[in-house]
């Protein structure tokens, strides 16, 4: 049976995971972007993507009638206003960057009721993209871990303004997706929350170490990994997709 109605802003690599799990859920989710291709484009990331519907299918997490049910749930669109009508909740996960996301939340004041909004954002503070929607308290943000689908970790984050049920509702959320949260303060003048501002101090020290001649990237990841059971080291991790500063 089917959940509510959620938007997903935003259908790269994190939109299109986290449309993915919701609408496995048993949610009807709608899928915007900002045109016709980059829409088409979540629509096959989502199916055939990297741990998309198609490596669900072939893991045996489901099978093809499911497939095609979860399928029947999503929406795709470029219009912002169709696809945030009526829905219960909605969550941004557009480009890690402040000033496109206070303009989509400016656009999505405009054009919602009173739902709660909810940003994906890995670090930027919920009182820097509430100051762009008029009544600050039904923003909060929801900072899921990449791949969606297989990562358990959402961090729930709530500013001094946000609304009780706005909380009460992303942590009920994370329940009926079967992952685990935490919930915690807002935290202006930092980037990241818990696990970004931890991992980028270990990062920090890591290259500290190579720096300084006493161990090269291979033995910090190797030690790392063996050490502490980490599945990546911080420069494998790197090598494959994060760039440093």
């Amino acid at each position: 049976m089917p959940q509510g109605t959620a938007a997903v802003i935003g259908g790269g690599i994190m939109g299109s995971g986290i449309a993915q799990v919701l609408a496995r859920a048993g949610y009807d989710v709608r899928v915007r972007e900002i045109n016709e291709d980059l829409a088409e484009e979540a629509r096959d990331r989502l199916i055939s993507g990297n741990y998309g519907l198609d490596d669900a299918v072939e893991g045996g997490y489901i099978d093809e009638d499911e497939k095609e049910a979860i399928l029947e749930r999503l929406t795709f669109t470029t219009d912002l206003e169709a696809a945030t009508d009526g829905t219960d909740f909605v969550i941004e996960a557009v480009t890690e960057d402040l000033a496109v996301k206070g303009k989509v939340f400016r656009e999505l004041d405009a054009v919602t009721d009173d739902q709660p909004l909810y940003s994906n954002t890995s670090g930027f503070p919920v009182t820097s993209i509430a100051n762009a929607v008029s009544d600050p308290s039904r923003v909060a943000v929801m900072h899921f871990f990449n791949p969606v689908p297989i990562m358990s970790m959402v961090e729930i984050v709530q500013a001094p303004e946000t609304d009780e049920a706005v909380v009460n509702l992303a942590e009920e959320l994370v329940d009926e997706l079967g992952k685990t949260g935490v919930t915690i303060d807002d935290a202006p003048g930092t980037y990241g929350f818990i696990a970004n501002r931890c991992y980028a101090a270990m990062r920090r020290e890591a290259q500290r170490v190579v720096e300084e001649g006493v161990a090269t990237e291979e033995q910090v990841d190797k030690a790392l990994e063996e050490g502490y059971n980490l599945p990546v080291g911080p420069f494998s991790l790197r090598g494959i997709g994060e760039e440093w500063d």
